[in-house]
């Protein structure tokens, strides 16, 4: 687990995403909501436990670097996560998806809100993404965040994007046996998310 955490820490990036939300991830929160996270997790049962107070950079650009600051409980599932693209938090029945975007053209939270309601769709044809309301992080950092559908489960979405608006955080909430209060474990992990300025480089 120890190397596997230090290739994820350490590992080089791997090129530009496409411009919005990734259809794996698209997959994998389908397969969540609608049972199939045991088998998910089976296949890939690594994860690492983030300590209370930890911080983790999520992904950089030239300018800036977002960040998220951790409470008690939560664990990085390393099978499920690729540095600087995609990692898969879990804290009890909540799993909380966050992916780093990297438009082609800047683009801003309204419309990396669209392009994730249309990829969501792509992904189920019975998914859909709420009428988002404005979020500001505790750092100031402002995005949007709604509910999303899947079948008959309720989560939420949120993306927030960086400063010049040339790379974004995007998450997705969803555990379909988790309480108000346990999902609510993970707003507050967004909340902490911040944009910092970077020395340099992507990643």
């Amino acid at each position: 687990m120890a190397e596997e955490s230090a290739r994820l820490r350490h590992a080089r990036p791997r090129g530009p995403r496409s411009n919005w939300f990734p259809l794996g991830v698209t997959a994998v929160v389908v397969a969540v909501l609608t049972g199939g996270w045991a088998l998910v997790n089976s296949a890939l049962p690594e994860t690492e436990e983030m300590a209370e107070g930890q911080s983790m950079v999520l992904g950089s650009s030239e300018t800036h670097e977002a960040s998220v600051t951790f409470d008690d409980g939560w664990e990085l599932d390393t099978g499920s996560s690729s540095q600087g693209q995609q990692y898969l938090f879990t804290k009890g029945p909540v799993n909380l998806m966050v992916s780093v975007v990297r438009p082609v053209e800047s683009a801003t939270a309204t419309e990396l809100w669209e392009g994730m309601r249309d990829i969501v769709r792509v992904g189920d044809a019975s998914a859909a993404l709420g009428e988002p309301q404005p979020i500001t992080s505790e750092s100031g950092a402002e995005g949007l965040t709604g509910d999303m559908y899947i079948r008959q489960h309720t989560g939420s979405a949120t993306v927030f994007p960086a400063p010049r608006e040339d790379f974004a955080v995007e998450a997705q909430v969803f555990g379909a046996d988790a309480s108000q209060t346990e999902l609510a474990d993970a707003e507050k992990l967004l909340q902490s998310l911040r944009f910092d300025r970077s020395s340099g480089g992507t990643s």
